[in-house]
């Protein structure tokens, strides 16, 4: 589902960033953070375990040992999420090549009231999830299942749906890339995936009608698959010639 920044993910996003919604996505995925999830459920059931045994006077070694993986996955978790947290930045320069300067401007606009989400909902469930995408002027946040993605618009040759893997479902060309990137977006269930692609797709194109938003395209009479031939494409799109959606 579109929305705008009125949904309550989007002001539980801003609330929990504090002033920068791209950092908040970055450190709110990772491993980190599934392993503090998993040390602080194994230590629920190893902790009670452990100090009963202590009480009951019986070998201290032996109940010790119970909670040792699981403070050793805390402490992973925790070095790990830290690591995810001080390098936010150079991560987004890296998959983006944007400057600082220009990420804090992306970050500037998504707070804008004029930027737009896509929502979905998980399987199984009555209400909407988590964000998968936020439309700016300038820019697109695809907020993929283990990685973020941010994009200039403008830069975005082509974007399509496809439905070849089991979870993800975008894929994107724009002109600094080799070949097509395909963007996890946390989809399981199969019939949500055309819906919230679709409304991606649409709003992509109102925010850039430039943008060929469809995998089939049509170059010089010869039929193109955005998700297979995104290297050609981009060849042809540099050489300046005319792509366009297949009819």
């Amino acid at each position: 589902m579109i929305a705008s920044t009125e949904h309550k993910l989007y002001q539980n996003l801003v609330k929990k960033g504090k002033g920068s919604i791209l950092k908040c996505i970055r450190i709110g995925k990772g491993g980190g953070k599934g392993l503090i999830a998993g040390a602080i459920v194994l230590l629920i059931f190893t902790l009670p375990i452990t100090i009963f045994g202590l009480i009951a006077g019986t070998n201290i070694l032996y109940p010790v040992l119970l909670s040792v993986p699981g403070l050793l996955l805390l402490i992973l978790g925790i070095v790990l999420k830290h690591k995810r947290t001080a390098s936010w930045i150079s991560y987004y320069q890296e998959q983006s090549g944007f400057s600082e300067g220009e990420l804090q401007q992306a970050d500037r606009e998504l707070a804008s009231p004029s930027t737009t989400i896509a929502t979905c909902r998980y399987p199984n469930t009555m209400k909407d999830s988590y964000i998968a995408a936020l439309f700016t002027e300038h820019y697109v946040v695809m907020n993929g299942g283990l990685q973020p993605y941010i994009w200039r618009l403008e830069d975005i040759i082509a974007a399509g749906f496809s439905d070849s893997g089991d979870i993800w479902c975008m894929a994107l060309l724009t002109i600094h890339d080799k070949e097509t990137q395909g963007i996890n977006c946390l989809i399981t269930d199969t019939d949500k995936k055309p819906p919230l692609a679709n409304e991606i797709l649409q709003e992509l194109s109102r925010r850039n009608p430039k943008i060929l938003c469809g995998q089939e395209i049509v170059c010089d009479g010869r039929q193109y698959i955005l998700e297979r031939d995104g290297a050609q494409l981009l060849r042809l799109y540099q050489e300046g010639r005319t792509l366009e959606l297949a009819r």
